[in-house]
């Protein structure tokens, strides 16, 4: 790919196509920066938002972006293409909408993990929303193309992701499940990544390669998946019921017993089912969900730390920085002086040294 030219003139085109992909949300020269051979950056603050965005074409048949950004207005995105395609989003805030033809809207707006199949041949509208964080990463594979990209063999995948491969899946999401603290720390690390050109590239490959073998191997043991006594379909039942009731109530979790009730079992059932269902007790899956809304909330910097801890459903900032220190290995402060430039608006300082530090490559 040559440096930028002409902007863009067509209005939709293939979601792999990097020479059009790469450009696509900005309009001015100064807002993209190359930054090795096959990976552009976009700096926002130029268009009025905030942060960055980079777009990695790692082969012909896969296109990474990682994202941490504020757009400065809701865009609308179209596409085309005549293949199969997976996306694979990783997100830990994100407001976005997708539709694929005339299927349902997919809304993605919390912070979790999603594969999607999108068969060949149906127009693809992405609006994002402006004014809102956006932070994590999406990758396009060729869905023909992605078992042998990871040395897989089709009985290696579950069964979802060989009818996206085979070509034989309809539109919509193939799995989706909450970030745990470990899938959110490999997020944020490679989105704080210090590493520039083709090192820079180098690892977001292989921090994809981890997040599909994470989703992969999370797909493997949800209940309808697992060959146990879990597949009768009253235990699945009850953990996805035990689901639904936490993520209303994480931040006051119920009395576990009363869960049980409400739903019809007893505590102890709940309890083994739940954990087999989803690989995690159900404290574990409260005290997570209360410290990534808290993570979010501190990116935000529109709280104290004592209204987040409220928010989170701590009665003592002392309790939740205790809780918060214990999860994430760093106080609230901390957490949030670090994280502090991709929550804030870019100066004009900050401009200019952008410009300096990710000028492109000799």
């Amino acid at each position: 790919m040559s440096g930028r030219t002409a902007k863009p003139t067509l209005d939709a085109w293939s979601p792999l196509d990097f020479d059009q992909e790469a450009f696509r949300a900005g309009a001015s020269e100064k807002s993209f920066k190359r930054f090795a051979r096959q990976g552009v950056r976009t700096l926002h603050a130029h268009e009025g938002g905030t942060g960055t965005s980079d777009t990695v074409r790692l082969d012909e048949g896969l296109l990474l972006t990682v994202i941490n950004c504020v757009l400065p207005r809701t865009a609308r995105w179209r596409y085309e293409t005549d293949e199969a395609l997976i996306m694979l989003r990783a997100s830990l805030c994100c407001d976005v909408a997708f539709e694929v033809g005339s299927s349902a809207q997919l809304v993605f707006n919390r912070p979790e993990v999603t594969l999607v199949c999108l068969p060949k041949g149906r127009p693809q509208t992405v609006d994002i929303a402006g004014g809102a964080r956006q932070q994590g990463m999406v990758a396009l594979f060729r869905a023909a193309s992605f078992p042998q990209r990871y040395g897989l063999e089709l009985a290696d995948l579950p069964p979802e992701v060989r009818d996206a491969v085979t070509g034989s899946a309809e539109v919509g999401r193939i799995a989706s499940f909450p970030l745990d603290h470990r899938l959110a720390a490999l997020l944020a690390d490679t989105i704080d990544t210090r590493l520039e050109g083709e090192m820079r590239v180098v690892q977001y490959a292989g921090r994809l390669a981890e997040l599909v073998a994470y989703t992969l191997d999370a797909m493997q043991h949800t209940p309808l998946l697992r060959g146990s006594a879990l597949n009768r379909l009253r235990d699945v039942e009850l953990a996805h019921a035990a689901l639904q009731q936490l993520e209303r109530s994480y931040r006051k979790p119920p009395l576990f017993a009363d869960l049980a009730h409400d739903i019809g079992t007893n505590q102890n059932k709940l309890k083994a089912v739940f954990k087999e269902a989803f690989g995690i007790t159900m404290a574990d899956y409260c005290l997570e969900r209360r410290m990534r809304e808290a993570q979010q909330l501190l990116l935000e910097a529109t709280l104290t730390i004592a209204q987040v801890a409220e928010r989170v459903g701590y009665e003592h900032q002392s309790s939740f920085a205790a809780a918060f220190g214990g999860h994430v290995g760093m106080s609230p402060r901390e957490y949030r002086q670090h994280r502090a430039p991709f929550s804030r608006p870019l100066t004009a300082a900050d401009k200019g040294g952008a410009d300096r530090a990710w000028g492109s490559p000799a």
